[in-house]
């Protein structure tokens, strides 16, 4: 359904004719068309024309080199670099078209869509959104038809051009059991039943979804079947009411009482920031000193919601900053700008840090480690714990931060703030909690 280079018809169809335009028609089947424009090639041309003039211009005689488009050398100049432009870029689209993962559409059409569908000039193509989506389905078709007629080829062709759960039922292997409905006269006829959501929903465009269907069932199908195509709904009725018991135990194994954890087993808030980065997870209301590697994090509210492993805890996430950079903190209204040395200490030479309060919270406006820290300790001999009574004296320079901030696994799904969560005291490395079913735990309570 195409003409070669040569002007010779290469593809006819079934009236003998070779149609006037073989290619996809409308921008939803042709979403990268011959002509090139669009924004990036604009911005790509200018560039390009912009070149060219230079090295014109920069070719002529210092009297001759204008600054404006006005004399009439520069007007023809430019005419000249718009042009050269125009056939580098056309050379450098060709150079793209070269292999079926990266070849255009419009030009994979007539190598390789006339083939999947010889039929394609009387009853249409495949409505799908996308080149690169376009050249995907091609490529699977031309495997599908690879694999044969069979029952999974047709299934699988059409879950690619719907997205949706497919049922194929094969009349013939039913109509072998003798209570079935089924007879000998259904044995070249087969069922496909397509369903969203488990069949409690409507395909997004049905239309289009069932023209799509028919021509890769055209394509993929056995020639002397017949099918019928319907969009299954399915009645859901559950139960009116659940009921269970569950009874928990919590056994702190002797290793507590050689390891100081605050008493806890987990911490937790409604604070939670997901960090730029989508792996560092913050929050500098709380004090993460007691958490160990592969403790536990579990969001519970927005797009994060899950749970992630810890894999480290985090000061800073770059640990030293040699250059000042300005902050605030709250709630006591210290300002200025300060460094970043290891170990998480800040120091800002023009403050007194014993002037700051128990939860006090530091927010660097911006360089590396922009974002909000909790402070923990004033350093120096007049220092020390802010959350202690009575507080450091100062003064002094110089305060550490407590870690607020881990790293997690796997990566979180966007930037967030304000996200509930919890986290686990791990007190021997890894301790999840161990459900127990089933178990006779009378022995427990013999005296």
């Amino acid at each position: 359904m195409a003409r070669n280079c040569n002007g010779n018809d290469a593809f006819k169809g079934a009236n003998g004719l070779v149609p006037t335009n073989p290619y996809p028609e409308g921008v939803e089947q042709n979403p990268a068309p011959l002509p090139l424009e669009g924004q990036q090639y604009n911005a790509a041309f200018q560039r390009l024309v912009d070149k060219i003039m230079t090295t014109f211009l920069a070719l002529l005689a210092d009297n001759y080199r204008s600054q404006i488009l006005g004399p009439h050398y520069t007007l023809q100049f430019q005419a000249m670099a718009e042009a050269l432009a125009k056939i580098q870029l056309i050379s450098e689209q060709i150079t793209l078209d070269f292999d079926h993962d990266f070849t255009r559409s419009e030009f994979l059409w007539p190598i390789i869509g006339a083939l999947v569908f010889p039929a394609a000039e009387e009853k249409g193509l495949p409505v799908i959104d996308g080149d690169v989506t376009y050249r995907c389905f091609l490529r699977q078709m031309v495997r599908l038809l690879l694999m044969g007629s069979k029952e999974s080829a047709v299934k699988e062709g059409v879950e690619l051009v719907s997205g949706l759960d497919v049922t194929i039922i094969e009349r013939f292997l039913a109509a072998r059991d003798p209570v079935s409905a089924y007879t000998i006269d259904d044995q070249f006829i087969f069922d496909v039943l397509v369903e969203r959501d488990g069949g409690t929903a409507f395909p997004p465009d049905p239309f289009v979804t069932q023209s799509n269907v028919l021509l890769v069932l055209q394509a993929l199908k056995p020639a002397h079947t017949l099918w019928e195509y319907r969009h299954l709904f399915r009645d859901a009725f559950g139960p009116l009411f659940t009921d269970s018991m569950s009874w928990e135990m919590s056994q702190y194994h002797y290793d507590d009482l050689r390891k100081y954890c605050y008493g806890a087993k987990e911490i937790g808030g409604s604070g939670g920031e997901t960090v730029s980065g989508l792996y560092l997870f913050s929050d500098p209301t709380r004090s993460f000193e007691s958490i160990s590697e592969a403790a536990v994090l579990t969001i519970t509210s927005g797009n994060n919601a899950g749970t992630y492993m810890v894999t480290e805890v985090v000061l800073f996430p770059v640990s030293e900053d040699t250059t000042a950079r300005a902050y605030t903190t709250s709630p006591t209204g210290l300002a200025g700008t300060a460094l970043v040395g290891s170990g998480g200490i800040v120091r800002d030479t023009s403050q007194d840090w014993a002037l700051a309060v128990e939860g006090e919270v530091l927010t660097f406006t911006g360089g590396p480690n922009a974002g909000s820290y909790r402070l923990d300790t004033v350093l120096g001999s007049n220092g020390g714990p802010l959350d202690e009574v009575p507080g450091p004296v100062g003064p002094s320079d110089e305060v550490r931060i407590a870690p607020s901030m881990v790293r997690v696994q796997p990566r979180m799904q966007e930037v967030a703030t304000g996200q509930s969560y919890t986290l686990t005291v791990d007190r021997l490395r890894r301790r999840g909690y161990k459900t127990r079913t089933a178990e006779d735990a009378s022995n427990q309570f013999w005296l």
